[in-house]
């Protein structure tokens, strides 16, 4: 943004999302609809997503470089990402915590093809004690956590502090530049908001010289944990099985 030819921020998230919360200095379109705007041909444009849909940003830039858009390219974590750095001051060096952001079951799900490479930490017992064939992730690509005792202040404070011990293992040892990664903490859905938050705060702190790996990685919070995660698979499974369904021909029909 500070180069000579500033580029042109577009924002393509779903018309809900951009109503709900603008992007300062951002052209609102669809994204099917960028391709029409020809006068942007020759400009430096970025398309700004919800920073889930790597893959669907990916394929519209090279569609849009067929099309005559020789200077376009998708930001890498989306209006997420955009929204964090300007919290951090404006510059990217200066972003040097995360944000640990609420994400639903049915986003995440969608975004499971979209070409990011997840990790889980997972702090849930009800997904440690699933089967194999349930989980959404690889075995490589799921911590697990597990801390003693009942509940109470004491074991929620472990909890935070495994929880955030995990990601700033994850992000020290994570080397694939090239490929969008990003975690997600699923607990179970007991888990309250005030632990949330502490994990929130916990990963604010300063973790890292500014620049560093630690900068790379978003963090999200599955919104209703495994529980919710485990609804939302289930109830998917039973609209396409009942769109799977043939029509029942009324009697008497001819």
């Amino acid at each position: 943004m500070e180069s000579a030819s500033k580029p042109t921020l577009i924002d393509v998230r779903p018309r809900s999302v951009q109503k709900a919360a603008p992007l300062a200095n951002a052209l609102q379109l669809e994204l099917t609809e960028v391709a029409s705007k020809r006068f942007l041909q020759q400009e430096p444009v970025v398309l700004m997503g919800t920073g889930l849909d790597y893959a669907n940003l990916s394929d519209a830039c090279v569609q849009l470089k067929k099309q005559g858009f020789s200077r376009v390219q998708a930001l890498r974590g989306g209006a997420r990402s955009w929204s964090a750095t300007a919290n951090a001051g404006g510059t990217a060096s200066k972003a040097n915590s995360p944000m640990l952001q609420p994400l639903d079951a049915n986003e995440w799900i969608a975004s499971l093809g979209q070409g990011l490479q997840w990790t889980v930490i997972s702090a849930s017992t009800a997904m440690q004690k699933a089967s194999k064939d349930q989980m959404p992730v690889s075995a490589g690509q799921l911590i697990s956590i597990q801390v003693d005792g009942k509940g109470g202040k004491e074991r929620d404070a472990k909890l935070v502090a495994a929880i955030t011990r995990a990601y700033l293992d994850k992000v020290k040892s994570h080397k694939n530049m090239a490929q969008a990664q990003a975690v997600v903490v699923i607990t179970d859905d007991a888990v309250s908001d005030t632990v949330r938050l502490q994990v929130e705060q916990a990963l604010a702190k300063p973790a890292a010289s500014p620049g560093s790996a630690m900068t790379t990685l978003p963090a999200y919070w599955l919104q209703g944990g495994w529980q919710g995660y485990e609804q939302q698979v289930a109830q998917t499974a039973a609209i396409q099985q009942t769109a799977n369904h043939k029509l029942q021909v009324p009697c008497g029909r001819i």
